[in-house]
């Protein structure tokens, strides 16, 4: 939280100059005294005490204000924090309940239903391959999305439970990123089966591809993801790497590296290790030559 110095009244700068020079007097007769330009007197032992006494008055009176400024300014971000914290709840909400229908409902809908009234004949003579896998792809995608947000805001509600199954890592992974452009770029080894939420997983997963292939400039991009040992997954790319202390850092709220490129929130992150920590798994990045490794611990 940073405090603005020019916030500061008058008053309370005139309180803290006072305290200042009252010690700097106080400093000046004890140096004096120390370097025996004076000699030690009951009139000297009086100042000192007096210089005490006058000192705490102003000084305490800053300190006040200054204590007072700093809880006001928690105030303001307090109720700054909870106004946008309903803001995403209520973007939570429309996520939640009114999209519902449009993506699992109507669209599947309209997409059987134009299936239904084109013939294989049609499609191959208007050449509606192609638009239709990409629809049918695209709404997937988007119910996969949907799913993990309902997911993930459904997190917040009190006493609120995250649904876990025992699935295969590897086999719900790959069947996540089939629907991707970066699918061939992913080398997916055999992984456990665990209980995970399938949707939250692939989800933070998938963020930590991404970050591999987008912070990248090899001219060969690819993320392996196999297990480290029977008890951690490794999340490893080729990119630019990221430090342990580096990784410490972006893990925070709209952390970004300075001079990046390429664009983004530094919300990405924050939100995967979320899922990890409500999954139980703890994240750590190795410090290693080239690339990035992540380790995730899942027992």
């Amino acid at each position: 939280m940073k405090i603005r110095m020019d916030k500061i009244t008058l008053r309370s700068k005139i309180c803290l100059s006072v305290a200042l020079s009252i010690m700097g007097a106080f400093f000046l007769v004890q140096s004096l005294l120390v370097f025996k330009i004076f000699k030690p007197s009951y009139n000297f032992a009086l100042f000192g005490y007096a210089c005490v006494m006058a000192f705490s008055l102003p000084f305490f009176s800053f300190v006040k204000e200054f204590l007072d400024m700093v809880f006001s300014k928690e105030k303001e971000l307090l109720e700054e924090v909870m106004t946008k914290n309903t803001y995403l709840e209520h973007a939570a909400k429309i996520l939640r309940h009114d999209m519902h229908s449009g993506i699992n409902t109507y669209i599947p809908r309209g997409v059987r239903s134009l299936k239904r009234r084109l013939s294989e004949e049609d499609i191959k003579r208007l050449k509606l391959e192609a638009p239709l896998k990409l629809i049918s792809e695209g709404l997937e995608h988007s119910q996969q999305v949907y799913k993990g947000v309902f997911e993930f805001t459904n997190l917040v509600r009190e006493e609120a439970t995250m649904h876990l199954e025992p699935v295969d890592l590897a086999e719900i992974l790959r069947a996540y990123l089939k629907r991707t452009s970066y699918s061939d770029q992913v080398a997916i080894e055999r992984l456990v089966t665990i209980p995970v939420n399938e949707s939250l997983f692939c989800t933070a997963i998938d963020n930590l591809i991404r970050n591999g292939l987008k912070y990248n400039d090899s001219s060969t991009k690819i993320v392996a993801i196999r297990m480290l040992d029977e008890d951690t997954i490794g999340v490893i790319d080729n990119g630019r790497g990221m430090s342990p202390k580096e990784f410490e850092e972006l893990s925070k709220p709209y952390k970004r590296k300075k001079d990046q490129k390429e664009g983004g929130t530094g919300l990405g992150l924050n939100i995967c290790l979320a899922i990890f920590k409500e999954h139980g798994f703890e994240v750590s990045v190795d410090d290693v030559p080239k690339g990035t490794r992540i380790r995730i611990k899942i027992r």
